[in-house]
């Protein structure tokens, strides 16, 4: 079967409803790794069909563009959330030491905190000061208010949860203890109480859940093997309306191998007693070389997922049709709890043979879709933006979220020449706002910096 992409038109309004959306997380490497990412797209054995891409005029570049961490950088992968009084949490990795903490290590897990939504950001600060490697962080907020942190922390993977808006924070959680070898990848997903944190020990899925906010967990090791979903690797949750958690699965032939490749889902809706494995494309091309030797599969294939309030779950993916070839942003939606899907259909717009990378996905409303990526279209890499009030059938025009803002040897005026770590975070909240962190630099091995911008759900 041989998928063909369709280009969607742009939606002449846009207006967020109610609701807060679920926030997608795109995990993969890290400077110092640490594995690698799995994938997406395609038919093993099709052709893919590449239709004409219409002309879209492009949106100006967002305007409020603000640094998180420090000036000098090595500040590495945000997550981001935010909640309806004006909360807004950026979480990253920052290497090379903390300024004024002994006690850190490197790299650090780091904290910076906006009152005003997003319009400022306090300080940056360490969320537990320890010797320790912390990266790959994720963040949270339930209905609440509650805060949640997970990352690893050395081999282990941790939570840590605040009950009075990021003020103080609970001594890091392991959720690994008597299990053998080093954890990768978690994923975090808060829904009310339950909290569900997701990770790898060896290309092994790890599932936990805790019913009491956090404070004790359950835990599930899944086999991928008998369905040969290779060497898993998490990419990030999602939780409907009704509680259904779902999480999303890059899988390799092996660690280091890069073809084929399949992404998958695992799905719980008992509040993670049992899972199940949904499969949604195998056979999947790797993406192209890396040109400054990062990690394996840095620029492969990569899926995050989202789930609507009217229970669709929408997935996000960047893949090309060939083995190192150029990749796309995909979308593909289901109507049937993960069962089935629409055919993959390209949402970027620019036709070219530039290599679109990292996708970021939000949803709130029924139908109300917001997508993010970045490519290098311009000659340099940038943040692009888009969104769908109807299920991804239409979609706006793309926006230009980075822009020439500051004095960085790596910024002009056509973006910024590599992404700094292999993921970011896009987190669309119900006081008409989308929030975005990522990072850019000059190269994989930096430093570079992490910066927040937000913007307007438009009219």
């Amino acid at each position: 079967m041989a998928f063909v992409p369709v280009l969607r038109d742009p939606v002449r309004r846009l207006k967020w409803a109610n609701g807060l959306g679920s926030l997608a997380l795109g995990a993969t490497g890290n400077a110092s790794e640490w594995g690698a990412r799995g994938a997406v797209l395609a038919a093993a054995t099709a052709l893919l069909v590449m239709l004409p891409s219409p002309v879209f005029a492009t949106a100006p570049a967002a305007a409020h563009r603000v640094l998180i961490g420090y000036p000098g950088g090595d500040d590495w992968e945000p997550s981001i959330a935010s909640d309806l009084d004006g909360d807004v949490y950026v979480v990253w990795a920052h290497f090379g030491g903390v300024p004024g903490c002994s006690r850190c290590g490197t790299p650090a897990a780091m904290l910076e905190l906006s009152r005003d939504g997003g319009q400022t950001f306090g300080a940056p600060r360490p969320l537990f000061p320890d010797s320790r490697a912390q990266v790959d962080l994720n963040v949270r907020v339930n209905s609440t208010g509650a805060v949640f942190v997970s990352y690893l922390f050395g081999l282990a993977t941790v939570l840590q949860r605040s009950l009075d808006e990021g003020r103080t924070w609970s001594v890091p959680l392991a959720l690994n203890h008597g299990l053998t070898g080093s954890t990768d990848k978690p994923g975090l997903v808060v829904h009310g109480s339950h909290v569900y944190v997701a990770f790898d020990i060896q290309g092994r899925p790890v599932m936990t859940a805790s019913s009491d906010g956090g404070v004790t967990f359950q835990r599930v090791l899944l086999d991928p093997r008998p369905l040969r979903l290779g060497f898993s690797l998490n990419s990030g949750g999602t939780v409907s309306s009704n509680g259904t958690v779902y999480y999303a699965w890059n899988g390799v032939r092996g660690h280091g191998t890069l073809t084929p490749q399949t992404n998958y889902l695992t799905r719980s809706t008992d509040g993670g007693v049992h899972w199940t494995f949904l499969p949604v494309n195998r056979g999947l091309p790797s993406g192209p070389a890396c040109p400054q030797s990062c990690g394996w599969d840095y620029l492969g294939p990569q899926m995050v997922a989202a789930v609507d309030r009217g229970g669709a779950l929408e997935l996000l993916f960047n893949a090309g049709t060939v083995n190192n070839g150029s990749p796309s942003i995909w979308f593909q939606r289901s109507t049937d709890m993960g069962q089935t899907f629409s055919a993959p259909r390209v949402v970027s717009t620019d036709g070219s043979s530039a290599w679109h990378v990292f996708p970021a996905m939000d949803a709130g409303a029924r139908g109300e879709v917001f997508i993010a990526w970045m490519d290098n279209h311009t000659g340099n890499y940038n943040v692009w933006y888009r969104s769908s009030l109807d299920g991804g059938r239409s979609w706006s025009p793309e926006v230009r979220v980075s822009s020439l803002q500051g004095h960085f040897s790596y910024l002009n005026a056509t973006g910024f020449t590599f992404p700094y770590g292999d993921y970011f975070i896009l987190n669309a909240n119900p006081n008409d706002v989308v929030h975005l962190a990522w990072g850019e630099g000059p190269n994989w091995t930096g430093p570079g910096n992490v910066f927040y911008a937000r913007l307007p759900i438009q009219d």
